[in-house]
């Protein structure tokens, strides 16, 4: 027996019952109305039918005795229609005897008014008025009372009866209760017995099916219901049995794919060179290769924090805050660790890892090996060191030698030679320039620049470069603003070397600015520190050459010929040996800007003390 032949059986008594018992009230109701309607209907006529003749025979006795008072010829006229009016009334009771002992009284009614029609029209025959009166009070009065007496009988008979019917009414209305009381007691008896027959093998069955399926939901997937019946119930007790083994096998499935998978993941993580690490926003370390483990302390299961190396944990922090890769620029942001008693060096990057949508599950740190490379950026900067210092004396000579030509103190020169000499001195401004630039770099490089940090006034600072510059821009119509907030704090700089910061950028924002255009020198504080911005309204720098700008010797494709490439690279390796920061934003065709910030004297002073 399935569930719904079930639920049929225990409702359909149910069911059979309330619709008895509409039925039984519809019934029982429409009887009492229909019969108190007509009772009421046939009394009520019979009431206004005998009211009606009253009204009518007062009419007829007041115009009687206005002529009892003089000759009234108009009057018997007048009398007509209420005489119509009153035998109307008069058939109407006549067609509506309906009490016990009303049909006498309306035979009496009905021979008292032929008695009084007669009499009435013997009346209005007199023509003496003493011979009227006296036949008034002899014949007229008499069946009138006759008449009302009799009419007001038949009304009270019909009153009655109605009083009568109410309570019929109100008895038929209470066995009709009492009835509906009865089935209603009935129809719950049953309801209940259904409900107790019926429940419990509806109940039960889903009772035990909930158990089950919180059972699973805790993860106990070896659970199995027991099927006790063949209804929609047991199917679905054997579908959760063939779902749980399903899960089962699933699970099995799944925990040995994810083992191969770990497994294979490790060890292609364990075969590379490279340290990688993968760990949570909180900075626990959940996957770990060999060389991260055995190089930086990067186990699994620990923090970042506990590796202890703080470039990794400011770069892991810094990546978190930001939601943004880490990717250092050059080979300064290697970290160095020894190996065997060998140095080695290893550049650090960190990509965050997302889920959707754009939230932060998880940082991957990568640590690779660029120890070659590192050793051959020195063999290279220590070459480009060495020949610069070994070009730099014959150089000296060859600009000597040109000069010396071009004042013509070893004799006159042609124009032509002339015009040789002086590309000549031009070509040889320009490789100097470059040499100067490049054992400035080195200089720096190595830590043998002297920074001699002294107070400087940032307006005055600004005006000593731009004031510098300001010829140049006049030559190339260019417009120079400088703009300087009054409450921005001194800053503690090398001002030889900082003025070579701007002398950079300025120089920059010249070349590429065309004529017509607009550079703008900005200062101000900013948290501690102060915030200088050079802008112009340039040719810009496509965004992605962006990340190269501040690279030795690199130049904007297109662009060669307009410098050197290391004019960035000095202002950069300044700003940082001030331990402030160099920034550069750009749109193609808008311009570009550099914003440079340093700390503030009272910072200096603070880590000075």
């Amino acid at each position: 027996m399935g569930i719904r032949t079930k639920l049929v059986i225990a409702f359909a008594g149910l069911l059979l019952i309330v619709a008895a018992v509409g039925v039984v009230s519809i019934h029982t109701l429409n009887e009492s109305s229909l019969a108190i309607a007509r009772i009421l209907r046939e009394n009520y006529d019979s009431v206004a039918a005998c009211d009606h003749m009253k009204v009518a025979l007062e009419q007829l006795d007041r115009q009687a005795e206005l002529c009892l008072l003089e000759d009234r010829p108009d009057v018997c006229r007048q009398s007509e229609p209420v005489i119509g009016k009153f035998e109307k009334n008069l058939r109407i009771q006549q067609g509506n005897v309906t009490l016990p002992g009303e049909q006498e009284l309306t035979d009496r009614l009905t021979a008292s008014w032929k008695s009084y029609a007669e009499e009435l029209a013997n009346f209005y025959k007199l023509s003496d008025l003493d011979k009227r009166r006296e036949f008034y009070g002899r014949q007229i009065q008499p069946h009138s009372r006759t008449i009302r007496e009799t009419a007001q009988k038949i009304i009270n008979a019909n009153l009655d009866n109605m009083v009568a019917a109410d309570g019929q009414a109100q008895r038929r209305t209470a066995q009709t209760r009492k009835a509906m009381l009865i089935l209603v007691l009935a129809a719950m008896a049953m309801g209940a017995g259904f409900t107790l027959l019926t429940g419990p093998a509806i109940v039960k069955p889903i009772a035990g099916l909930i158990r089950s399926v919180r059972e699973i939901q805790t993860g106990n997937l070896d659970l199995v219901v027991n099927v006790h019946s063949q209804d929609e119930i047991g199917q679905l007790g054997e579908a959760f049995n063939q779902m749980t083994a399903s899960l089962r096998e699933l699970r099995r499935s799944d925990r040995a794919q994810l083992l191969r998978t770990q497994r294979s993941t490790q060890l292609a993580l364990d075969s590379m060179s490279d340290a990688v690490a993968i760990c949570n926003c909180e900075g626990k370390i959940e996957l770990a290769n060999e060389a991260a483990q055995r190089l930086f302390g990067l186990v699994p299961e620990s923090t970042v924090n506990e590796a202890g190396n703080e470039k990794i944990t400011q770069m892991f922090l810094r990546v978190c805050q930001e939601e943004r890769p880490f990717q250092p620029r050059g080979y300064d942001a290697a970290i160095q660790i020894f190996m065997e008693e060998k140095e080695h060096f290893f550049l650090p990057q960190a990509i965050p890892i997302f889920a959707q949508p754009r939230q932060l599950v998880g940082v991957t740190l990568m640590l690779a090996d660029v120890t070659r490379l590192h050793r051959i950026d020195e063999v290279k900067n220590s070459l480009i060191s060495t020949v610069s210092h070994e070009l730099k004396t014959p150089l000296t000579s060859i600009r000597l030698a040109i000069h010396v030509l071009l004042n013509e103190k070893l004799g006159p020169l042609s124009p032509q030679q002339t015009e040789i000499l002086v590309t000549a001195r031009e070509d040889s401004d320009r490789l100097n320039h470059v040499i100067e630039d490049l054992l400035d770099i080195s200089r720096i490089e190595s830590g043998r620049v002297e920074i001699k940090l002294e107070p400087v006034n940032v307006e005055d600072l600004v005006l000593q470069v731009t004031d510098k510059a300001r010829p140049a821009f006049l030559d190339h119509r260019l417009t120079l603003n400088i703009d300087v907030a009054p409450d921005v704090p001194r800053v503690l700089v090398d001002p030889t070397r900082f003025q070579l910061v701007f002398d950079n950028l300025l120089n920059n924002a010249l070349k590429y600015t065309p004529a017509g255009g607009q550079v703008s020198v900005t200062a101000r504080p900013e948290d501690g520190r102060v915030r200088f911005t050079v802008e112009d309204t340039g040719i810009g720098i496509a965004p992605e050459y962006l990340p190269r700008i501040f690279e030795k010797f690199f130049r904007v494709p297109g662009q060669e010929h307009i410098s050197s490439g290391l004019g960035l690279t000095i202002a950069k390796e300044i700003v940082e040996v001030h331990d402030g920061s160099i920034e550069v934003t750009s749109q193609p065709g808008q311009g570009t800007r550099f914003t440079v910030t340093v700390k503030a004297e009272k910072e200096f002073g603070s880590e000075l003390i």
